[in-house]
């Protein structure tokens, strides 16, 4: 041992000092950059519940081919907004999955982490607009949360 070394006693550590480590786990979408650090804003591991929704909004929103390396990627909503409603949730005449099946698909196979325990899916011929009401548990908070999604009414700038 070095005659140098300096030994710190353990009671001028103060309890202040030991504070828990505030992990980020995605960015915030739209991007945006935070003005003090020049870094892009992200979320926290506090925000899980608002990074879920926004990525189940990825998910319902994407078209499949759009994604890079992944073409199988995505629900694609926009491409139901205009069908009949048999074919929205049947898949009948047309080259479109039924929509119930393709969002629990989708989710199931890039959303492991959640369980769907309902979802509606409220269909307005006359305004071409969807709503969907996903309630989902989310095992890492062991919660039950909903996240409602209206077309055509989406802001794309939000989660």
């Amino acid at each position: 041992m070095e005659k140098n070394a300096k030994i710190i006693s353990v009671s001028y550590l103060r309890r202040e000092d030991f504070k828990m480590p505030t992990y980020t786990i995605a960015p915030m979408f739209p991007l945006v950059i935070n003005e003090d650090t020049g870094r892009f804003e992200l979320y926290g591991i506090t925000d899980l519940t608002k990074v879920v929704d926004q990525n189940i909004k990825m998910v319902l929103l994407t078209s499949p081919g759009e994604r890079l390396f992944d073409a199988t990627f995505g629900v694609g909503l926009s491409r139901y907004l205009f069908e009949n409603d048999t074919t929205i949730l049947r898949g009948t005449a047309s080259k479109l999955p039924p929509l119930r099946e393709n969002i629990i698909s989708q989710i199931g196979t890039y959303l492991p982490y959640i369980k769907i325990i309902s979802l509606e899916i409220d269909l307005s011929g006359d305004s071409n607009s969807m709503s969907i009401k996903l309630k989902y548990f989310l095992n890492e908070s062991n919660s039950a949360q909903t996240y409602d999604l209206t077309i055509p009414d989406i802001e794309y700038g939000t989660p």
